[in-house]
């Protein structure tokens, strides 16, 4: 199996397929990425496609990476957040609307909660959230949807690696202000099992 490391040096070399197999395989991630930060949904294509004719105008240039990932979600969100500026769009981290989707029905055998306490769940969420930076939203959807460590987070937010456990810190922090210990388990078990 060829890893991402190999696509991407193909790539790198002029290899028009491999550029195709790495925009294949991130577009739909880096889209979703995109709503974080603006509910429009033509200027996300615009900068994805701006982020991969960059690419490959630029080569000869692009540097090799030990994370295709990290490297793709850095520069997409530069040039993403670039295009919001340029449009005078203020920066918007809707991370409660765009991903946390606590209304779905779980199967009967996979009941965890009752609705009541769900929805006890997702107004205190949202409250919680509401009160947070965008920043914070931004480092909880990386860490806890994205599944990235937090060198990886730390290089895609640009900040360094201490910085990025203190804003979680905070981020978390600010959840428990707002939810109960058993609350916050709660929504533990959801997230590690993809059930919002």
């Amino acid at each position: 199996m060829v890893d991402d490391k190999d696509i991407w040096d193909a790539f790198r070399s002029g290899n028009e397929s491999a550029l195709q197999v790495v925009f294949d395989k991130y577009y739909t991630p880096l889209f979703n990425y995109g709503h974080k930060f603006t509910p429009d949904d033509h200027l996300i294509e615009d900068a994805l496609q701006d982020l991969f004719v960059k690419l490959w105008k630029n080569r000869d240039r692009v540097q090799a990476t030990a994370s295709v990932k990290n490297y793709l979600y850095k520069s997409f969100r530069r040039v993403l957040l670039r295009a919001m500026d340029t449009q005078q769009r203020k920066h918007s981290f809707s991370l409660l609307d765009n991903f946390l989707d606590l209304d779905q029905e779980l199967a009967y055998d996979q009941t965890l909660i009752s609705r009541e306490q769900l929805e006890k769940l997702r107004g205190q969420l949202r409250l919680a959230l509401s009160r947070m930076t965008p920043r914070q939203r931004e480092i909880i959807h990386l860490r806890y949807f994205e599944e990235m460590e937090y060198g990886e987070i730390a290089a895609v937010m640009q900040l360094s690696v201490s910085s990025t456990y203190k804003l979680l810190y905070k981020a978390i922090d600010g959840l428990r202000t707002y939810l109960s210990k058993s609350d916050l388990l709660l929504l533990a078990a959801l997230l590690a099992l993809k059930k919002i």
